[in-house]
């Protein structure tokens, strides 16, 4: 595992991964995968939850943070009421004692609102003498005060590794609590559920209400464990599925469904009216367990706009669920990777392998996975290698500017894995090669030099780059090219969300970015120059009519250009109002005998509707009505054409579209393919040419 830098701090990082065969998976993998992103937790707590199918469904193991013998007494004598204590035993944590029970019991609802009675009394103003944090038959947590190394010493998982068909882990940045106890550590758990989180429950009033309405009342305060509850809620008790949970988590509005392909049926409206308080709302990424005595799943959900990362992975004995690429690399090198489409969840079973991948497109993998190994190999023995593993972040960074300034010869790093900051501060003409996973924030600031990666980036490559030439081989996460001012980037695989958020030009510099596959949300959100190109050429030529980026394209865009290959959707460009406001809004036009009847239900029926829709179906006085919904601080005046290439288009563009093929590898005959497809082509009043004046209207 590389030495990794500690400091400075991101928010949480996660993990999860679950067996698909007979495999059993060591805590020693499970360690090494959380704590390579150390840099994303802090001292203030770290965990691990195990779950097994080879449980019992009246036998379960508890656990609890114990402060003295009176707290343990407690404990014991409300648990003697109602079963059989088989054993116990007493261990010393590096923060609170831990005591651990296996005992009989029949009937769990008995046993779980006996655990809530316990964990209110162990509260004494605020002031906790002791805490259950973990039971059940199939799940087992491990957590205390410190990184995950430390963790993992003080729970006894490195000096007697356990094996478990499932994992979930965490390393913590505390933000809803002081985090001074280990009770606010996660995994947090109910029954046989277990979650990791990162991120913000701004739902967490809603939430609390849901549990206390139900008679669940013992919580510690953190918007974390209420998420645990819901689900062991959900589940057991209303005896949901994952993937029906897993749909009222995810709290979709009714437009999200409709875009994402879904039909709201009456049974998804029955459930989320009738579970509404369980809803999430808020930044965040969260990896959930839950077991019964014929499955075990694990559940990965992200918000409506993907603010906090998460990545998935897939080998041929394992599913992956993380934070950050480098640590589903650092276990699986040949692993297939993707990321969610925001706001989806992905659901993973021990019996039936991946059930829901998150994503709609055909191709879901990366395309560094398809890298040739020949090519992918270190390009010469002459350059100057240094090799990741031998330095952590800021160290590998130090050493390729002070190589820089010894020599001009190319610099090669191999065994990158989750490295950040590389290539900050390059000034002058160099190339750097890089062979592995660079982590989030690569080549920010730049103002020079060549950097090509073998494989995919993380988050926030090129923000604010002046100047110099990104190569990537694969893929590149979210936030590509934030305030990117000069310079190119070629991505031959997919892009994340926001990309090129805010991307400006200044007199002769004009960045300009070209992505080889798919791009997800917000794709150039507040972009005010440049070129931003899509090309899909991981999809069959007859799957380029299937749209190539996600929602919200060029919101608030106010220069530049962005060319996307093939038709987009006009409800997927900027950022319309939603189309309950709008129903809302006819409503009252009905009302007021502005329009008919027969206006407002041939609406109704259409599945989506935009300014040109709305004009065509509502009398003149109507629609300039409504119109002013469209008019809000997210829009702008864009002017939309779906066209092939003219003769500007491809003064601007054709050069570099074959710079880019020609380091890919890509085929003359590709090349002239795409160079006579149709685009939509998205651009705004001042930026168009004065050669060509106003670009056509949209088709």
């Amino acid at each position: 595992m590389p030495k990794i830098n500690y400091s400075p701090h991101d928010d949480c990082g996660v993990f999860g991964i679950i067996s698909k065969n007979s495999n059993k998976i060591s805590s020693e993998l499970i360690v090494n995968a959380i704590e390579c992103i150390r840099y994303r937790g802090s001292k203030y707590g770290a965990g691990f939850a195990a779950f097994n199918l080879n449980g019992d469904n009246e036998i379960y193991k508890i656990k609890a943070f114990v402060t003295d013998d009176d707290t343990v007494d407690i404990i014991r004598n409300h648990l003697l009421d109602i079963s059989t204590i088989k054993s116990q035993n007493v261990t010393k944590l590096s923060s609170m004692n831990n005591w651990e029970a296996e005992i009989h019991c029949s009937n769990n609802l008995t046993l779980t609102n006996t655990i809530n009675k316990i964990n209110a009394e162990l509260v004494d103003d605020s002031n906790y003498k002791g805490r259950i944090y973990s039971f059940g038959n199939f799940v087992d947590v491990y957590k205390d005060i410190g990184y995950p190394i430390d963790v993992a010493q003080s729970t006894g998982l490195l000096d007697n590794p356990v094996e478990a068909d499932m994992w979930i882990a965490h390393t913590r940045q505390p933000t809803n609590s002081p985090g001074l106890l280990p009770i606010w550590s996660h995994p947090f758990n109910s029954y046989n559920s277990a979650i990791v989180h990162n991120g913000d429950i701004s739902s967490f009033g809603a939430n609390i209400e849901f549990l206390q309405s139900r008679g669940i009342t013992s919580l510690v305060g953190t918007d974390s464990e209420v998420v645990a509850y819901i689900i062991d809620y959900l589940t057991r008790v209303e005896n949901l599925s994952m993937n029906d949970v897993a749909t009222i988590l995810s709290n979709p509005y009714e437009d999200f469904l409709d875009r994402w392909g879904l039909v709201k049926s009456d049974y998804v409206s029955d459930l989320l009216t009738k579970y509404k308080g369980s809803q999430l709302d808020g930044p965040f990424t969260i990896i959930a367990g839950n077991a019964t005595s014929n499955d075990l799943q694990m559940l990965c959900l992200v918000d409506r706009s993907k603010l906090r990362p998460a990545v998935i992975g897939e080998d041929d004995d394992y599913i992956f669920m993380a934070s950050e690429e480098c640590q589903i690399k650092l276990l699986s090198p040949s692993a297939d990777i993707w990321t969610p489409s925001p706001g989806r969840f992905v659901l993973a079973s021990k019996r039936n392998g991946l059930m829901e991948s998150g994503r709609d497109d055909l191709i879901l993998r990366s395309y560094a996975s398809t890298l040739n190994p020949e090519f992918s190999k270190l390009n010469s023995d002459d350059d100057v290698i240094l090799d990741g593993k031998l330095f952590n972040s800021n160290a590998l960074n130090s050493a390729i500017l002070n190589k820089i300034k010894q020599c001009n010869d190319p610099i090669t790093v191999k065994n990158v894995s989750g490295h950040r900051y590389l290539g900050i501060g390059i000034n002058q003409k160099t190339s750097l090669n890089i062979y592995g996973t660079p982590g989030n924030c690569m080549a920010n600031f730049n103002k020079g030099g060549q950097i090509t990666v073998f494989g995919s980036a993380q988050d926030n490559v090129a923000d604010a780059m002046y100047e110099g030439e990104i190569i990537i081989h694969g893929d590149a996460r979210d936030v590509l090219g934030q305030a990117l001012q000069g310079g190119r980037i070629f991505v031959r695989g997919n892009v994340g969300n926001r990309a090129l958020i805010q991307m400006r030009e200044y007199k002769d510099k004009k960045p300009i970015v070209i992505i080889g596959g798919r791009a997800d949300d917000y794709f150039g959100e507040y972009m005010s120059g440049g070129l931003g190109v899509v090309l899909g050429l991981n999809h069959k030529e007859q799957y380029i009519s299937s749209q190539l980026v996600g929602n919200f394209v060029a919101t608030g865009m106010l220069r530049g250009k962005i060319y996307i290959r093939g038709k987009v959707n006009s409800n997927s460009i900027a950022l319309s109002p939603p189309r309950e406001d709008i129903l809302n809004y006819l409503d009252f036009l009905l009302l007021e005998k502005i329009i008919s009847g027969n206006d407002l239900s041939s609406i109704k029926t259409l599945k989506h509707f935009d300014m040109k829709i709305l004009e065509k179906h509502l009398p003149e006085n109507a629609f300039n009505r409504i119109k002013k919904l469209f008019a809000n601080k997210y829009s702008a005046k864009l002017i939309v054409d779906y066209r092939t290439l003219n003769n500007n288009d491809k003064l601007n563009i054709s050069s570099h579209i074959e710079d880019f093929c020609n380091i890919f590898d890509i085929s003359n005959e590709t090349l002239d393919s795409i160079l006579s497809s149709k685009f939509t082509v998205i651009t705004t009043p001042d930026s168009i040419d004065n050669e060509t004046g106003v670009i056509g209207s949209e088709e």
